[in-house]
C-alpha cells in the first residue's frame, strides 16, 4: 500500500516490548536498543510481572505501562500500540521480545524494509535444530495456513519481531487475545492491501522459558485461523478493539 516512488523521509520508530517476568534479561535488551543510532523511544508493557521487570525498565530509561495482573501478550501489545499511536510523530512501531531472543541490532533492517515500501515487516526465524521439534511443526503448520489466508508469503507467523507502520495499526482490526493476536493482525492487514515483507533473523534460544503454553495457546491460534477463514465471507468490523 505504501508508494515506493514517493519522496521518503526517515521514519520515526518506537520500540514496544511486552514483558512478563523478564527482569533477568530485559536490561540487556534495553542497553542494546540504546546503542542503536538513532536509538528508538522504548515502551515496555509489564504484563502483570511479579518480579522486578518494571523496575529494570525504569532504571534503563524506558517508559513503562503496567498491568495489575497478567492479561496476555495480545493485550499488552494492544495497549502499547494505543499508547504510542497517541503520540504525534511516531511513524512505525517495532515489537520485540524481552527475553533476548530478538537481537535489537536487527532493528535497522526492519526500518530499511519499511522505507523500501513495506507496511508490515515480519521477522522470519530459520527452522533449525535449535528450535524444539514441536515448535518447528506448529510454526510450519500455522505459517502455511496464514500465508494462504493472507495471500502473501508468511514464513514465520509466530515471530513477534516485527515493524508495523502507523497506518497498519490505525486501520487493521486488532483484538486483544494472547499469542493469536499476532496471527490475526497479519492476515487482516494483508486483506486490506497492506504490503508484507520479511527480514531473516537469527534463531536465539537462551535460558528463558517460552511463555507459549501448548494446551492453552495452540488451540487459540488454531481457533483464530478458523475464524479468519470464515471472515472471507463475514468481514471483520474495521478499527481496533474486540477479540482476535
Amino acid at each position: 500500500m505504501s508508494d515506493p516512488t514517493s519522496i521518503r523521509t526517515p521514519l520515526r520508530v518506537a520500540a514496544l516490548i511486552p514483558a512478563y517476568q523478564a527482569a533477568a534479561h530485559l536490561g540487556e535488551v534495553l542497553l542494546r536498543l540504546a546503542a542503536l543510532e538513532p536509538a528508538p523511544e522504548v515502551l515496555v508493557v509489564d504484563d502483570g510481572s511479579r518480579d522486578a521487570t518494571a523496575l529494570v525498565a525504569e532504571q534503563h530509561g524506558a517508559r513503562v505501562l503496567r498491568f495489575a495482573g497478567n492479561r496476555g501478550k495480545g493485550a499488552a501489545l494492544a495497549a502499547g500500540f494505543d499508547a504510542l499511536l497517541a503520540e504525534r510523530g511516531v511513524d512505525a512501531v517495532v515489537t520485540l521480545d524481552a527475553d533476548g531472543q530478538h537481537p535489537p541490532e536487527w532493528v535497522p533492517k526492519f526500518v530499511a524494509a519499511a522505507e523500501a515500501g513495506a507496511d508490515l515487516v515480519l521477522g522470519a526465524r530459520a527452522r533449525t535444530p535449535d528450535m524444539p521439534p514441536s515448535r518447528r511443526f506448529a510454526n510450519a503448520f500455522s505459517s502455511g495456513w496464514t500465508s494462504r489466508l493472507a495471500g502473501q508469503r508468511v514464513s514465520d507467523s509466530q515471530c513477534g519481531y516485527r515493524l508495523y507502520r502507523r497506518a497498519v495499526l490505525e486501520r487493521t482490526p486488532r483484538g486483544h487475545g494472547r499469542y493469536e493476536f499476532e496471527t490475526a493482525i497479519v492476515v487482516r492487514a494483508a486483506r486490506l492491501g497492506f504490503r508484507l515483507a520479511e527480514v531473516e533473523i537469527p534463531t536465539v534460544y537462551g535460558d528463558a522459558p517460552s511463555q507459549i503454553r501448548a494446551f492453552r495457546d495452540v488451540p487459540r491460534i488454531v481457533g483464530v485461523l478458523m475464524r479468519l477463514s470464515l471472515e472471507r465471507t463475514r468481514p471483520a468490523a474495521s478499527g481496533a478493539g474486540g477479540d482476535a
